[in-house]
């Protein structure tokens, strides 16, 4: 990893699903400094399906780059001469989604002769930590999860990730959205449920969690779906109670809890056995309220430091790539590489 340059400034792009988000950051001596940061969503669009529709999020893309790019360094009061690099999400993501900025990014670099870095998606994540925490202590077990991904690494620095276990079926984050589509609560269902299991005076009944025949705390969200469509068929008015009901609201802070309680099971062990010394947790559901209070409770206990991006930081963001970016080494021959969906990390 190289060493911190005194400044750069770098335009960090990121378009892997359906937030098309730009970003320029300060690479300081004491870390990275937010200039600016620009995120079109596009969850109108993809509300009425209950998830992303990938020609959908590709088509609109298309349409956002250029606009979001301007305006991120018009934020920052710089021109595109004031650049020193610029950092893209190469992958892994929706292949048509992922295009859109990095073939931008790549004429954007050829027209102004400026440096070109790609950036695995993941890497982003774990350094949207370095906003609030530049100094974290390594090594760190770093849960990243969102509608994607549930996995768990152990990072020796900001620019490694080993992984160290992930989910056998579904993704958490796709745990909340199909619930709350379910309950017929909107979409993403991330926030909503949050924003209903807040309101609960009392939980519902809890989620049993799932079982390994080798004893492991893995994880698994398929059968928790499944759970939640069963109680909806029994009730079948919380389809249509909306979020004011409590009954809605006992069941989604059951959910809640239960994800929570699931995601951070593994972590104790793991840290005692790797020797982490911190904790980082990234991605879309890192915004959960719960999920941010269990795991400051659970870092206390085990003398971990604790590491969670500020929301607007934890879902996919330019900010997060221009960040990872800065730390790596830039492409010679930026323009024979290509958006890769299945991108492995370390390729």
């Amino acid at each position: 990893m190289p060493s911190y340059t005194i400044r750069m400034l770098v335009l960090g792009l990121e378009s892997s699903c359906d937030d098309c988000s730009a970003a320029v950051v300060e690479e300081t001596a004491a870390g990275p400094v937010l200039k600016s940061l620009v995120r079109e969503s596009q969850d109108a669009i993809h509300g009425p399906f209950g998830g992303v529709v990938p020609e959908l999020a590709a088509r609109e893309h298309l349409l956002q780059v250029r606009a979001v790019m301007a305006e991120a360094v018009a934020q920052a009061g710089i021109g595109l001469k004031d650049l020193d690099r610029i950092a893209v999400t190469r992958g892994p993501g929706l292949v048509g989604s992922l295009l859109a900025t990095f073939s931008a990014s790549k004429a954007l670099a050829w027209q102004e002769g400026i440096p070109w870095v790609g950036v695995h998606h993941l890497l982003g994540h774990l350094n949207a930590a370095r906003f609030s925490a530049p100094d974290l202590p390594f090594p760190a077990l770093v849960l990243l999860v969102s509608g994607g991904h549930t996995h768990l690494y152990l990072a020796k620095d900001w620019t490694s990730l080993q992984l160290l276990q992930k989910t056998r079926d579904d993704a958490a984050g796709e745990a909340f959205d199909k619930a709350a589509r379910m309950l017929n609560l909107g979409y993403p269902g991330g926030p909503v449920v949050d924003a209903c299991a807040r309101t609960a005076n009392k939980a519902a009944d809890p989620f049993t969690p799932p079982k390994f025949r080798d004893g492991k705390a893995s994880w698994s969200f398929s059968g928790l779906k499944t759970a939640v469509k069963l109680r909806v068929e029994r009730n079948p008015r919380l389809a249509a109670a909306g979020a004011d009901d409590s009954d809605v609201q006992g069941l989604c802070r059951s959910l809640q809890e239960a994800i929570s309680t699931w995601l951070l099971k593994p972590v104790p062990a793991l840290a005692e056995e790797h020797g982490a010394r911190s904790l980082v947790i990234s991605g879309g559901v890192a915004c959960n309220s719960r999920l941010r209070a269990d795991a400051a409770v659970l870092a206390a206990r085990a003398g971990l430091t604790l590491a969670i991006p500020e929301p607007r930081l934890c879902t996919d963001n330019g900010a997060m790539i221009a960040a990872a970016g800065a730390l790596l080494e830039p492409d010679t021959e930026p323009w024979i590489q290509n958006a890769d969906a299945d991108l492995k990390l370390g390729a």
